[in-house]
């Protein structure tokens, strides 16, 4: 799951971000890596960054040296582009809409979409999005299969609606999850949240909040606390980028509150409510 960028947060993090070289094998130049994505068959990985971006230079300092982000690298072909100054950069982040930095495409050697990632990840979250990224093709595969043979296949419809997501395919990812019983239990429910939560990151992303909000609150569920707390922060998120901040702090509350929350939500929170209250303060 991927970590927010908040205007009010900006400060706090640029500040600890610093330059630092990592083992991933990065291209140069985007024909090269193409070149050898239509040899070797792996998708290409593109870094979308640009100069002022603190996000990007905390991706670069705490995640992509990371070794467990390094040896997932492998799976791809590693590429960097600045959005603003190099000419790929720049056609490919107008072909695929890229407004926010940093954004981490995967593609084909066709310029297909197979998986995106957008905002700042921590390394572990960063190394499991790859390694859907490295599967999605034949993951993707699979689901079409289990739902020809069955239209109501449980894991090909939560499956394809976090692959739709992920490639910018919202409405259709929703579509998906129109179709799953909402009497699920279980483990079949944690999916189905981690589906709920992939296609509100898709409408934050795409900056419909209200629409986000809906299906984050439908991932809030008290036997599953990483959804729930994911789904709070989230929540809280889509509030502060639309201006609402009064909104946002209940949801930073009750992720407080949780007593089995992931570290990492919890402290986010503390952080999102403590540049909240200083705003207040003005």
């Amino acid at each position: 799951m991927k970590r927010y960028a908040l205007p009010f947060l900006m400060l706090a993090v640029v500040a600890s971000a610093a330059n630092a070289s990592s083992s991933i094998n990065w291209k140069k130049g985007y024909a090269a890596a193409a070149a050898e994505s239509k040899n070797s068959g792996k998708l290409i990985m593109i870094d979308f960054y640009t100069d002022w971006c603190g996000w990007c230079k905390k991706l670069d300092a705490d995640t992509y040296p990371a070794p467990e982000v390094v040896k997932q690298a492998d799976s791809f072909v590693s590429i960097k582009l600045n959005a603003e100054k190099d000419a790929d950069g720049i056609r490919l982040a107008r072909k695929f809409a890229v407004t926010g930095f940093p954004t981490i495409l995967f593609l084909d050697a066709h310029e297909n979409l197979a998986y995106k990632v957008v905002g700042y990840s921590a390394p572990k979250e960063f190394a499991a999005s790859m390694a859907k990224a490295a599967t999605i093709r034949q993951d993707s595969a699979k689901y079409k299969t289990a739902l020809t043979a069955n239209p109501n296949d449980f894991d090909g419809l939560v499956g394809m609606a976090g692959i739709e997501a992920s490639m910018g395919n919202v409405d259709t990812a929703a579509g998906y999850l129109d179709k799953v019983p909402k009497s699920v239990t279980g483990p079949k429910l944690g999916k189905l949240l981690d589906a709920y939560n992939a296609v509100g990151d898709g409408y934050q992303n795409s900056n419909k909040f209200d629409k986000a909000i809906g299906y984050f609150t439908k991932a809030i569920s008290p036997n599953f606390p990483a959804q729930a707390a994911y789904a709070r922060i989230s929540i809280a998120v889509c509030y502060g980028q639309s201006g609402r901040l009064v909104q946002a702090k209940p949801y930073l509350q009750a992720l407080l509150k949780m007593n089995n929350a992931p570290k990492e939500y919890s402290d986010q929170a503390k952080g999102m409510m403590q540049a909240i209250d200083s705003q207040g303060k003005k």
